[in-house]
């Protein structure tokens, strides 16, 4: 349970019942469950890990709630993504902040491939920084809890630990080396003709091969595949319905219509998307204008490594060759090509851009919940305007439209209205009424538990544990009146909204604390934070200027 710091903001101090309840809980057992591929997921290897964790904690006398546990599904431990991009790197982060991760904590990973296959420095570096505030449990290596004066006392286990880290990167390394050399043999075959992988196109279908004439837009290919039962030989063709999709894509485009007008008239039309996205959208109708796939033409292409001066090492895909007549074709190459030479190389549908609104991606519709987006129409069509998304591409809601400029103004004054001492405390205040009822029952349920477990082991008894776990989390989350915003980061984002330099930069920390904006009217947001379903209406907001938060002077 985080707490917010007290030196940035006055909060009321924890009752001393509350604190003696907390004393009172067993110290926590976080697991980590890691897993390379997202296919692993349907397997077993999810639920084994987080079992193993429970077992060892119910064991050992360690608290354990599986809404504990850190995921890093289909994350590679191998380049270290699971740290800059997954729950482990922000585990870490958490590590850091001595509020964060109560003491006594332990950390229970299946095995050390799970937490890593870096090398073995990297894997050290890893090791410490975790040591520094929890003890880590690896059945692998020691079924007790780790921390920093043992690995100091015992160079066996440092030797052991740096064996198997070798051992498994060298592993990866290998399963690496033979990917990279499976798919280069795949693009040799398509360069003859074969269909390397069934991931094709989403206007193109693979059937198995039956005796029969082809059509004008059907192929037969030979399928490099090594599995014996399926057939040699495919009919590859491009599906009716989808291939008329694209020759108006590109024909409407070719005369001169919008990539914007071409997705609402899709959208108007009833056409379904190809990828299960509700509505049809400018960025998808320019993905499909630049693949060279609708005129019969595979692109082969590599990921390389390329050295970024303020980003480091990125990952780039090269072009590295094309495959003329691979695919059947949908439109003719004369049209594609037609169509290239109108499309732009920067500005409207250019690519990713600095985002022109504020309040983009939180603004909602209260009629009908669909987000509501920017639209711009030059200056001779007037001052940018946020409209609900299903009245712009479909036509089904009839809620007002607003202009951008006035909104924003309007989220500046609700901020300007907010009393920053009571507004946070009545961010924090989700306490109920029968609060006192709450931690009686949890009390009750921590004697039943420390009896339940000097019964004998059985499936009965555990099962019963269990049970007594789950309803006491369900309790504690009732009690906790905690949110996941620091009362500095709440100011500090407040703050550079209100002087951001460009649009993009106040997006980016008001979003950081804002979940969502329902736009009733334009002088009338109803606002909701993150990490609490408490509703602020700025109608219902004291209109007086911000009590700015100061930090309290130390004696």
């Amino acid at each position: 349970m985080s707490i917010i710091c007290t030196s940035c903001l006055y909060i009321k101090p924890l009752t001393n019942k509350i604190m003696n309840v907390m004393t009172q809980l067993k110290p926590l057992c976080y697991s980590y469950v890691r897993f390379s591929t997202p296919d692993q997921v349907k397997g077993d290897s999810k639920r084994r890990q987080v079992d193993k964790a429970r077992e060892w904690a119910l064991k050992e006398g360690y608290e354990f709630d599986e809404s504990l546990t850190i995921r890093d599904e289909g994350k590679s431990a191998y380049k270290g993504t699971h740290l800059k991009t997954g729950n482990l790197g922000k585990f870490l982060d958490r590590i850091k902040d001595d509020n964060e991760i109560p003491k006594g904590s332990v950390l229970y990973v299946e095995a050390v491939d799970r937490l890593t296959r870096m090398e073995f420095t990297d894997a050290m570096d890893l090791l410490l920084n975790l040591l520094k505030k929890v003890k880590l449990v690896i059945p692998q290596l020691n079924s007790q809890p780790i921390d920093k004066d043992y690995v100091n006392s015992n160079t066996g286990f440092v030797h052991q630990f740096v064996g198997l880290c070798a051992g498994a990167n060298a592993e990866s390394q290998r399963k690496s080396e033979n990917l990279r050399a499976s798919w280069d043999t795949k693009r040799r075959m398509a360069k003859e003709g074969c269909l390397y992988t069934e991931n094709v196109p989403e206007w193109i279908s693979v059937e198995p091969y039956e005796k029969r004439n082809l059509g004008k837009h059907e192929k037969l290919m030979k399928r490099f595949t090594r599995d014996t039962t399926k057939s040699e030989k495919v009919i590859v063709s491009v599906i009716p319905e989808r291939g008329e999709i694209i020759k108006n894509i590109f024909k409407k485009y070719d005369k001169g219509e919008s990539m914007n007008s071409i997705a609402i008239w899709l959208n108007r039309k009833g056409y379904k998307t190809w990828r299960g996205a509700k509505i049809w959208h400018r960025s998808y109708i320019r993905k499909i204008m630049s693949n060279p796939s609708v005129c019969g033409t595979l692109e082969q292409s590599k990921t390389e490594k390329v050295e970024d001066g303020e980003l480091g090492i990125k990952l780039t895909r090269k072009k590295t060759n094309e495959v003329k007549n691979y695919y059947p074709k949908a439109i003719t190459p004369k049209l594609f090509k037609s169509v290239q030479s109108k499309l732009p190389t920067n500005g409207k549908g250019g690519g990713a851009r600095p985002t022109q609104n504020a309040l983009s991606n939180l603004c909602k519709c209260p009629k009908c919940g669909s987000t509501m987006t920017r639209v711009f129409k030059g200056k001779k069509g007037g001052l940018p305007k946020l409209v609900c998304r299903a009245r712009h591409q479909l036509g089904t809601c009839t809620h007002e439209r607003f202009n951008q400029h006035e909104v924003e103004n309007a989220m500046r004054r609700f901020f300007d209205r907010w009393d920053f001492e009571n507004g946070l405390e009545a961010l924090l205040n989700a306490q109920p009424k029968d609060r006192e009822q709450l931690i009686a029952k949890i009390q009750e349920i921590n004697k039943t538990l420390q009896k339940a477990s000097k019964l004998p082991l059985s499936k009965e008894r555990n099962d019963f544990m269990f049970k007594l776990l789950d309803e006491r989390r369900k309790l504690e989350l009732k009690t906790d009146y905690n949110i996941d915003i620091s009362a500095k980061q709440f100011n500090e984002s407040i703050k550079r909204f209100k002087t951001g330099s460009s649009p993009s930069e106040q997006n980016a920390y008001l979003r950081q604390i804002i979940r969502r904006i329902i736009i009733h009217k334009e002088d009338d947001l109803e606002v909701y934070f993150i990490g609490c379903d408490k509703k602020f209406r700025m109608k219902d907001l004291n209109k007086r200027k911000s009590l700015v938060i100061q930090k309290r002077k130390r004696p």
